[in-house]
């Protein structure tokens, strides 16, 4: 348990050190929030379209990792419905409530769970691909999905069936989801994917991916203000506890109940505690979603994983 803290440590103080960074940049007026729009639209039509073509193309699913992918997004879609009842419960107003959503149902999986998967199974090839199978498309492709449709809905000022009807509809055109659709489809033909001639537009793909988490910790750092603490604190609670309390037990239960084997239960419940996904300050900027407090809880969850993580982890190997 020790090395895994120190692990996870690692990773997080490393990601804290570029959000500090951009606050540096942003008091020295280096980066300003008047920037946020070019950022967030960047982001999603441009740079998020080619990562996930990217990403989905390179990872075919086996029958097994399908089962995996299906307990991962049922995890995820649980999480969605028990952040509204909380939310209602507290009687949030539609973009707060969105905004809560979108950053307690899915986690950081890439910027925190590869790292982790390699240190708990070290040079064991079969555990990373299921964890990238995983966190690609039992993670990656909801948030790519249902996060816009979600932060464009309770965003949108109007609620609904239309309002609704609108979202997915809006969402049908967007490079997001036409980047998902042809990264699955290019996905079925590896022979056509691993031609040489074709290695250079992988490797211009895989350049873009690597400015991916500088430009989501960019308009992060830019949206984060910590306000009001006493406004935060129940909403981070709320977050914190469904991220790393709540989906690592549905995890469980779905590995469970689907029999699978105790190398997959494992990754499923690593992969499941991870803290918010930085991206969802990104859905929640481009939609006028609470972005700011969207900006906070992510931060603090990431900050927090510095325990929850761990003890996650000690809990399912001891």
């Amino acid at each position: 348990m020790i090395f895994t803290t120190l692990h996870v440590t690692e990773t997080i103080f490393a990601f804290a050190i570029v959000v500090l960074l951009v606050l540096i940049l942003k008091k020295k007026n280096i980066v300003s929030s008047d920037d946020l729009k070019s950022y967030s639209k960047l982001m999603t039509t441009a740079i998020l379209p080619a990562v996930i073509f990217f990403q989905l193309s390179l990872n075919p699913v086996n029958g097994h990792q399908f089962i995996l992918v299906i307990i991962m997004f049922i995890t995820g879609i649980l999480s969605m419905v028990i952040t509204w009842i909380a939310g209602r419960l507290m009687r949030l107003r539609n973009e707060t409530l969105g905004m809560l959503i979108i950053t307690s149902a899915f986690g950081s999986s890439a910027l925190i769970g590869y790292p982790l998967i390699k240190f708990a199974f070290p040079n064991n090839l079969d555990a990373m691909a299921d964890a990238i199978v995983i966190s690609q498309l039992g993670v990656g492709v909801p948030i790519f999905t249902l996060c816009p449709i979600v932060a464009s809905y309770y965003g949108s000022g109007s609620s609904g069936f239309n309002t609704m009807i609108k979202s997915f509809l809006d969402y049908l055109k967007s490079p997001i989801f036409i980047s998902v659709v042809a990264g699955i489809i290019v996905s079925q033909f590896q022979m056509i994917v691993k031609m040489p001639f074709i290695q250079p537009f992988w490797v211009a793909l895989r350049m873009i991916e690597g400015t991916l988490w500088v430009l989501a910790c960019l308009i992060l750092g830019l949206q984060l203000k910590f306000r009001s603490v006493r406004r935060i604190i129940p909403l981070f609670l709320v977050s914190a506890i469904i991220q790393m309390g709540i989906q690592p037990i549905l995890a469980s239960l779905g590995a469970n109940l689907m029999h699978v084997a105790l190398l997959d239960k494992q990754i499923l419940i690593l992969i499941s505690a991870m803290p918010s996904a930085v991206l969802g300050t990104v859905f929640a900027t481009q939609y006028q979603c609470d972005s700011e407090t969207a900006s906070e809880l992510i931060f603090l969850n990431i900050m927090v994983s510095l325990i929850g993580i761990p003890l996650v982890y000690y809990s399912m190997f001891h």
